[in-house]
């Protein structure tokens, strides 16, 4: 009789055991979903995490606030992030400037549950209306013929933009300049002829297309925008450069995998809804968005590091 007790309890602790996941998946989420992020409030991640909070909340019946961290090359993010309980209430924001922190051995995306790509916007190199340069191949002629010539605005140093327009020197055989600036300083100054071109998103540089200041030359993206028909990839020109800046969340590394998948459904549905696309489509965010899950965006992670371990390492930012 002993003997039968003692195997009802462990049986019981078993299915109790078994069984506490999906108790857990079925009420989670209860309460507030919090998303670190390491830029300032009203800037495009805080606004990415803002416009899938608003349909989230509709549909999980709880709150996703973004709280900005900022500074330290995004390390007081990070460490932040990395100290919070692993409850699935904490979640990061994340972007090509964890996998370049990442390559650099400053942050681990092994910390990182990936759970969902949502944004992915496409470089472009861009020139003020009255540059010399009509076309790309007229750009990439002068720059193997000169050398360092050419000077392209970029925002921030040895981060996405000036990994991007490595991957373009490698790929093109040139060398262009890239110069740092912030973001309004990078458009004055090309305007301006202080810098021969910029590299932008097509989502900011939209407006300065549109009103005939500025002229695309090429897109690194898979296919050519169907609003930009006459301008064509890097791809398409025999250069395999398609780097764009995307944005995404991620759980903790041992999160809670009833409650990734519970998150990722909840998010996939907050993506969908018409309130998220009519924000993405005024930020010209749609033409190759595609949300990506955990295993597919885990699949595009470890791509991402391989690309930026080479153009890194090109640069000599990499041992």
């Amino acid at each position: 009789m002993k003997v039968l007790k003692i195997k009802t309890a462990v049986a019981a602790l078993a299915l109790a055991t078994f069984a506490a996941p999906v108790a857990m998946a079925e009420d989670y989420p209860d309460r507030t979903i919090e998303v670190i992020h390491a830029y300032g409030p009203g800037g495009g991640t805080d606004r990415f995490v803002r416009a899938v909070a608003v349909p989230f909340e509709e549909i999980a019946g709880v709150s996703m606030v973004p709280i900005a961290i900022q500074g330290g090359g995004g390390m007081p993010a990070y460490a932040n992030f990395l100290q919070r309980r692993v409850d699935g209430y904490t979640m990061k924001a994340i972007s090509p400037d964890q996998i370049i922190a990442h390559v650099l051995g400053r942050q681990d995306m092994g910390e990182f549950t990936p759970l969902a790509r949502v944004q992915y916007d496409q470089g472009m190199i861009i020139v003020p209306a009255d540059s010399p340069f009509q076309t790309i191949q007229e750009f990439i002629e002068h720059a193997r013929e000169n050398p360092g010539d050419l000077t392209v605005g970029i925002t921030g140093a040895a981060g996405f933009d000036d990994t991007a327009m490595g991957l373009w020197n490698i790929e093109t055989g040139t060398e262009v300049t890239t110069v740092p600036f912030g973001s309004s300083e990078m458009v004055s100054n090309t305007l301006g002829g202080q810098v021969d071109a910029m590299h932008e998103e097509y989502g900011p540089a939209r407006g300065l297309i549109d009103s005939g200041d500025m002229r695309p030359l090429v897109v690194f993206s898979d296919e050519r925008l169907p609003v930009l028909p006459d301008v064509p990839t890097a791809q398409e020109l025999g250069y395999d450069v398609t780097l764009g800046r995307w944005r995404a969340f991620a759980m903790p590394a041992d999160a809670d995998p009833a409650q990734v998948e519970r998150m990722f459904e909840l998010v996939s549905q907050a993506v969908a809804s018409d309130a998220y696309q009519e924000v993405q489509e005024q930020a010209a965010l749609q033409y190759r968005s595609v949300l990506l899950g955990p295993d597919e965006f885990q699949e595009f992670i470890d791509a991402e590091i391989a690309t930026y371990t080479e153009v890194l390492t090109a640069l000599g930012l990499v041992e």
